[in-house]
């Protein structure tokens, strides 16, 4: 079973709906991908990519002590290669990453992709009971075209490493649940990059990805399978 997929949008009023709720959480203006967003101190003339974060379902001490570890864990992976797509396209692998709670203005960048983590995301909940099978991540697919936002279930993801990790400690399971997040995230983003719902044979970019798929440290790897 796979553990992403796709979510298909047929409806005008769900898509209104999707793109007035992002108007109205960044209180932006946007022109397609092109947005002014606020920043920390960065070059104002820098382009790229600014990946925006939400985490709704956090609690703020939660949310303050997860940010500065997250951030350097998918800066890690994609300075690892992580990012190296097939047929050579390669992620940004010094993007912006900013929270949506931070006052993000006066920077201009070509591309924004807003993350929304849904749960709590320091997999400190383990309960024993399962919940309903579902993705882990997914994109939006609207008339044909990637959407550059991105869901990642934290929930989801706890359930699928809680039986490897039930015997870890606090500190080794919240870095495995962060690395999982990275690599779900940098999976989706390959789809908004490559606007395409294909998966390669191998990678980070494969339709199944274990567990150790999940957790694995950074490497350097070099891609041959096409994106379909």
């Amino acid at each position: 079973m796979s553990l992403y997929r796709f979510q298909h949008q047929q409806h005008q009023e769900a898509i209104s709906c999707i793109l007035l709720v992002f108007l109205l959480a960044t209180s932006q203006t946007h022109s397609g991908l092109a947005a002014a967003i606020p920043a920390p101190p960065l070059n104002a003339q820098q382009p790229g990519t600014a990946l925006v974060f939400y985490a709704p379902e956090m609690t703020p001490e939660i949310s303050d002590s997860l940010w500065p570890v997250l951030f350097q864990t998918l800066r890690a992976d994609l300075a690892g290669g992580e990012g190296d797509l097939p047929d050579g396209l390669v992620l940004d692998k010094n993007p912006l990453l900013a929270r949506g709670d931070q006052d993000l203005r006066g920077v201009i960048f070509p591309r924004v992709i807003t993350v929304k983590l849904l749960g709590r995301c320091d997999a400190l909940s383990q309960n024993n009971h399962s919940s309903e099978t579902g993705p882990l991540g997914w994109v939006l697919l609207i008339s044909g075209k990637v959407q550059p936002f991105v869901s990642v279930d934290c929930a989801r993801i706890a359930e699928v490493l809680r039986p490897a990790t039930a015997g870890w400690t606090k500190q080794r399971r919240q870095d495995a649940m962060l690395q999982a997040i990275s690599h779900v995230l940098i999976h989706e983003w390959s789809h908004i990059a490559t606007q395409s719902s294909g998966h390669s044979s191998r990678g980070i970019t494969q339709a199944n990805l274990s567990v150790s798929d999940l957790i694995k440290a950074p490497v350097n790897i070099h891609f041959s399978a096409r994106i379909h």
